[in-house]
């Protein structure tokens, strides 16, 4: 017997944040490459922001490649870089259709400069779109991401644009 999926529109987060995480030890299980996890896990996420769009999320933020991931072999890096420009390119068009805006945070100047450009493009194409926010986690960092915003906070104080003790 089928049950019927029953939400709470009422109690749907605003922000979902998506870890991408075991893609590749997933395609291996199966006897596959780990570039073919890499390739399934974007039906994954064309459901997840088609789905959260439907139910009211308003922003979705995927953690789609660490600061630590640069260290995997450089033939896997090139194709989760490629990976990323193709589908950039190929989504647009559902991006625009949706009402999807896209984001990115982390180091993004240290992504290779085409992908840059093609990321820099989606940015700016679907800037007004108000449905859904789309942001991607890109050679992202917590550590980083906290260094540098205690590095901020310290720069404001020295300036004496904040008070310490707040």
């Amino acid at each position: 017997m089928d049950k019927k999926l029953r939400i709470d529109l009422q109690k749907v987060p605003k922000h979902v944040a998506i870890i991408m995480d075991g893609n590749g030890r997933w395609a291996k299980g199966k006897g596959m490459s780990r570039i073919f996890g890499h390739r399934n896990a974007l039906t994954a996420v064309r459901e997840s922001v088609k789905a959260a769009s439907q139910i009211n999320v308003e922003a979705i933020t995927l953690y789609a490649f660490s600061t630590e991931n640069w260290n995997r072999p450089k033939l896997e890096v090139d194709a989760l870089m490629s990976l990323l420009i193709n589908s950039l390119k190929k989504e647009l068009p559902d991006f625009q259709k949706n009402g999807v805006k896209v984001n990115a945070i982390g180091d993004v100047e240290s992504l290779p400069k085409n992908a840059q450009k093609v990321l820099t493009d989606v940015i700016f194409q679907t800037r007004t779109n108000t449905e859904i926010t789309l942001t991607f986690a890109l050679s992202y960092g917590s550590r980083e991401e906290i260094v540098n915003a205690i590095k901020n906070i310290s720069k404001k104080v020295v300036n004496k644009e904040l008070d310490l003790e707040k």
